[in-house]
């Protein structure tokens, strides 16, 4: 079963490669008209995989706050995302990983909160799986951070030695849970 979802969304990856090829002259086109989506998605597109100009992690970071900068709510999410979990949210493996030197957790939930403040989500482009075309799924941007704090993050330094790099905090948890709970009550998400 595994070893077919892994297959799966390899297979997923690769079409959505071959839709990204397709839809990035409308990127273009976004970005050419001050479209902060279309920076967005230039981002998104470099962070997957999909789009091959960059898998620098600091210039996916740049690429993001730029968008967020021209105000993309959903680059800013993102953006938050990055600097607090480290990586791009995403459905495929592979992600690029944001240096622990840069990641900055109050920076993160201010970006992420700052986001919400238009919309409790971000979209999040996939491939239908039927049609072969892509179509906007819109994340939860809270779903994304509760579990940190329930679960807590950790790394492991040169020497080996384990160090927190988010806590377990309940009051955090709780704080995210509910507001992702509240974005679901609003049908906002369609994850």
């Amino acid at each position: 079963m595994n070893v077919a979802n892994i297959s799966d969304q390899h297979a997923a990856k690769s079409r959505a490669a071959k839709l990204w090829d397709q839809q990035l002259a409308d990127i273009r086109r976004m970005q050419s008209r001050g479209d902060p989506m279309g920076d967005y998605l230039y981002a998104l597109g470099n962070a997957e995989g999909w789009l091959n100009e960059t898998a620098d992690p600091l210039k996916i970071r740049d690429l993001f706050n730029k968008a967020a900068q021209e105000g993309s709510s959903d680059a800013k999410i993102v953006l938050g995302i990055y600097y607090l979990l480290g990586a791009v949210p995403s459905i495929y493996p592979n992600s690029i990983w944001l240096p622990e030197a840069y990641r900055n957790q109050g920076v993160g939930l201010q970006l992420i909160r700052d986001g919400m403040k238009e919309r409790c989500t971000y979209a999040e482009p996939v491939v239908n799986a039927y049609s072969d075309q892509l179509r906007m799924r819109y994340v939860s941007a809270a779903s994304r951070v509760w579990p940190a704090f329930r679960d807590g993050r950790s790394s492991v330094d040169s020497a080996g030695h384990v160090y927190p790099v988010i806590e377990k905090n309940a009051r955090l948890e709780g704080e995210w849970r509910e507001l992702d709970k509240r974005c679901h009550a609003l049908g906002a998400a369609s994850e």
